[in-house]
Formats: structure tokens, C-alpha cells, sequence
């Protein structure tokens, strides 16, 4: 089944039937180390006080009219003035859409070098242990009105206090659109 048909399936099942503008979508949200060695980071709860170059979200759910298909996951960091932290390390990933985990204890670390061994097959990692995406084989969906979340452990303790992790979430999505509605 396309991302379009699966999307629209997911909708109707729930009842958002309203037809929005299709696009394609990028969510991300930034956390800060709480203190030097942290290894756990929450992403999509807290919003308060962040810049839109920090998240581009208020809540952790999506407006009523919008829904997304997840296509690949993308992290960045930014080890801090004093930090060596990198993305090379074994981490376990999580998404939580609803209350339901719909990506358990996934480890993005082999694509992150040039270690030749991303799961896409698609590129051989960033030569940057900063960053790392996935294109994923399975589609996650976030539906319209349901809270979703991710949470992220790292096995190293290298991270100093100004250490910052962003998450995003790339993909196809559908948006609010009036159409011939007013």
C-alpha cells in the first residue's frame, strides 16, 4: 500500500475524514543536556521557551485536519563548547504514538561514519558522527489529535551541560486546507 493510501486508511478509521492539502512534512524538536554525562533525553513534550529554531511544534499531537507519514528519522547534536559526545555510540530509540510504542530500542548508531552498514542501503552514513538519518522500510503514522513522543538513551556519558540533540521526523503529510470550503 502507497504512504497516500495507508494515511488515508489510518484517517478514515478514525474518522478525519476532511480532505487537507497534501505535503510533505518535517517535525523536529531540540532538547538540552540537564547536566554534564546525561544519557536519557525526552523529545515532543516539553515546548516551553524553545525557539522556532528549536521545534516547530506547540503540542505533541498534530491539529485535527493534519496527519503525517514518518519516512525517515534524522539526528543531529551539538557536543557542547567542551563536549566529545557523537552519535557513533550504541543508543536506543523510541517512538510512542498514542500509548502504543510503534518503535522499540532501535539503534540508529550504524549509520552514523562511514561504517558501510546503514540499514537504507541507500547511502554508507555521514562521514560526521553528528548527524544520522534512517529512511525507514515501514511507515509510522501520527495521526490527527493523538500525542505522540520519542525518547532517546545513550550509552556514553561523554555530554557536557550545553549539549543539545535534535530529533526530526521527516515525511509525507496531509495539512489543513480550506479548499472551497468558505
Amino acid at each position: 500500500m502507497s504512504q497516500v493510501g495507508k494515511l488515508n486508511m489510518v484517517n478514515s478509521k478514525l474518522g478525519a475524514t476532511m480532505q487537507g492539502q497534501q505535503t510533505t512534512r518535517y517535525i523536529y524538536d531540540t532538547v538540552n543536556a540537564s547536566a554534564a554525562g546525561a544519557t536519557f533525553y525526552n523529545f515532543f513534550q516539553t515546548f516551553a521557551g524553545k525557539t522556532e529554531f528549536e521545534t516547530n511544534l506547540t503540542t505533541n499531537k498534530l491539529d485535527s485536519s493534519e496527519s503525517m507519514v514518518i519516512k525517515s528519522i534524522y539526528l543531529t547534536i551539538d557536543a557542547g563548547t567542551a563536549g566529545t559526545l557523537d552519535l557513533s555510540g550504541h543508543m536506543n530509540l523510541n517512538i510512542t504514538v498514542g500509548n502504543q510504542v510503534v518503535l522499540k530500542d532501535f539503534n540508529p548508531a550504524f549509520n552514523a561514519t562511514n561504517r558501510g552498514v546503514s540499514f537504507d542501503r541507500l547511502h554508507s552514513g555521514y562521514p560526521d558522527a553528528r548527524f544520522i538519518e534512517v529512511r525507514l522500510l515501514t511507515d509510522i503514522i501520527i495521526p490527527p489529535q493523538v500525542n505522540f513522543k520519542a525518547t532517546l538513551e545513550l550509552a556514553e556519558t561523554d555530554a557536557v551541560a550545553d549539549t543539545s540533540i535534535t530529533l526530526g521526523f521527516k515525511g509525507y503529510g496531509v495539512i489543513f486546507s480550506a479548499g472551497n470550503t468558505f
